[in-house]
């Protein structure tokens, strides 16, 4: 059994020897590799859909500026929030300005336009909530900025809707074909604006498509589908166009936006676990190929190039059960290590969908926002992304909701009144890694702690590799005291007392100190999601 707390200096430690010491402490210890290192994380983040618009001009318009800093400072504020590093930004396609006639029935889920028609100036009074809170998360800090597009402006679709309606006439895509590089140009038209002088943003990424395996006839959003091919043609476009504009090395496309992990699989991976080939969504129908995206993305050096070597997926659908939690993700990785050197994935988009499944018991209606198991639920998930499939960023879906549904991390009355927003435990589980786990740090050894429920750990390794923070959830019922080890730290550094965060059914983020007794040993309490950060100090050797 390895000595409680005693620290390991080799700076080149054998990993046979670091494997033989692991599995002799069990799991008394968190044996923290330094040496053994895996993906940078780039950011987490969440998006401006669909109530932050209306939320911030009714505020505005109020007199209650107080109210969109103090949402600002609940999202990107390291000392008084979460300190999310990345924010999407939904670019309409104009349903707003269609109102009813856009078949779109909810007002909140219809989207302005900034520009009315091909060649027209920006219309800077549109969107002007999502920007004001745009520019809010640049203040704060945020340097991850995704401008993202639900469907192409109604004036570029086939049927002048910004959704495929019924679908009859729509075939694979509802984008023109005659205005492909209509609707690219109109992107680069949004991302100079948001750029230049007027917003002042610098967005670096630009999201054409969203979910395009999906058929898009519910009605409820904006929306579009696309097949490979139409996919492809829109990605050589809006590259064109970005080449053109002089961002080509300033903005990058973030593709493919897949709404599930199961879809981005190769044929022979799908079948391997699930006995057949994916069929959901458009899949299942005459129009095309709507499927099989690493290869085809990645595994294409044009694409590969046009997408910057990443790819984003969505991760609903891909976590109910223990299959979809563990063995999904090492398809995937698996997949992605024989077409493509080293991609960078993102889950660029997440909340509840879907049944309950055995790791899952409940579906995504209802929002207690005091629901702790839920948001345990949501931390292995998150655990389980960075540690299986190596994601670099990761986003939930809505920053606020007005629904009744597991859709937010901050929950609001319908009416929009800003007293009434409250933060969820979900929101407070992200921040247990956004908070501290900031752009630049990257992952290291933690191994032997990966059990939905029981104990998962990770740990990762500052820009400047004076910081460690390690994540540990206690999924299980029991509390669990363990003790620190370390491995290849530097002869020159040594590692401080750990500074714990805690967030369980009764505390939210909250400074832990009576985590760590004087021997440096800490208890992570059952039903807990507990966040170290440990200094490495030179000056106390």
């Amino acid at each position: 059994m390895t000595t409680s707390g005693r620290i390991f200096r080799c700076v080149g430690c054998l990993s046979l020897l670091f494997s033989v010491l692991a599995s002799r402490a069990g799991e008394a210890t968190l044996h923290i590799n330094i040496q053994q290192t895996h993906q940078h994380i780039e950011a987490f983040g969440a998006s401006d859909a669909w109530a932050i618009d209306p939320a911030v001009k009714q505020w505005l318009a109020n007199g209650e500026g107080e109210s969109v800093v103090a949402l600002a400072d609940l999202l990107f504020s390291i000392e008084r929030g979460i300190g999310l590093s990345a924010w999407r930004f939904n670019i309409g396609a104009g349903s707003a300005e269609q109102g009813e006639a856009s078949r779109i029935p909810d007002p909140y889920r219809r989207a302005e336009l900034l520009v009315a028609a091909p060649g027209k100036p920006v219309d800077g009074r549109k969107q002007a909530g999502q920007v004001r809170m745009l520019k809010e998360a640049r203040d704060r800090g945020v340097g991850t900025f995704v401008a993202f597009n639900n469907s192409p402006p109604h004036w570029a679709t086939k049927n002048g809707l910004t959704h495929p309606a019924e679908g009859e006439g729509i075939g694979s895509t509802n984008l023109d074909p005659a205005r492909v590089d209509d609707f690219s140009r109109f992107l680069v038209q949004v991302l100079q604006y948001l750029r230049g002088p007027e917003v002042g943003v610098p967005v670096n990424y630009v999201s054409p498509a969203n979910e395009p395996t999906w058929h898009w006839q519910d009605q409820t959003q904006e929306g579009n589908r696309y097949n490979n091919d139409d996919l492809a043609a829109l990605y050589r476009s809006l590259h064109r166009a970005l080449e053109a504009a002089g961002l080509g090395h300033a903005v990058e496309i973030d593709g493919v936006e897949a709404p599930e992990y199961r879809v981005a699989l190769a044929d022979d991976l799908h079948k391997d676990l699930f006995g057949e080939r994916y069929s959901g969504g458009m899949s299942k129908t005459p129009h095309g190929d709507f499927k099989n995206y690493f290869d085809v993305f990645l595994g294409d050096p044009e694409m590969q190039t046009v997408l910057g070597n990443k790819i984003s997926l969505h991760g609903y659908f891909s976590e109910n059960s223990a299959q979809r939690l563990g063995p999904l993700r090492d398809a995937m990785a698996k997949n992605l290590a024989r077409i493509s050197p080293a991609p960078s994935v993102w889950m660029s988009e997440y909340c509840v969908l879907g049944g309950p499944g055995d790791v899952r018991d409940f579906d995504g209606h209802g929002f207690d926002v005091n629901d702790y198991h839920y948001a345990e639920h949501v931390a292995r998930i998150i655990h389980r992304d960075l540690t299986r499939l190596d994601v670099s960023a990761w986003f939930w879906w809505l920053a606020l909701t007005p629904y009744d549904y597991k859709d937010g991390l901050i929950k609001i009355d319908a009416d929009l009144a800003p007293e009434s927003m409250q933060a969820s435990k979900v929101f407070w589980v992200l921040g247990q890694y956004s908070r501290f786990i900031r752009p630049g740090y990257q992952r290291i050894g933690l191994p032997g702690f990966d059990d939905l429920h029981g104990l998962m750990a990770s740990a990762y390794r500052s820009p400047a590799q004076d910081r460690l923070v390690v994540v540990v959830v206690n999924a299980g019922e029991e509390a669990a005291t363990l003790s620190l080890g370390y491995h290849g730290l530097p002869n020159s550094q040594v590692a401080m007392r750990p500074q714990p965060y805690k967030t369980d059914a009764k505390t939210d983020l909250g400074f832990s100190p009576g985590l760590v007794d004087d021997a440096g040993k800490v208890t992570f309490p059952g039903h807990s999601v507990v966040s170290l950060v440990i200094d490495l100090d030179t000056e106390a050797r």
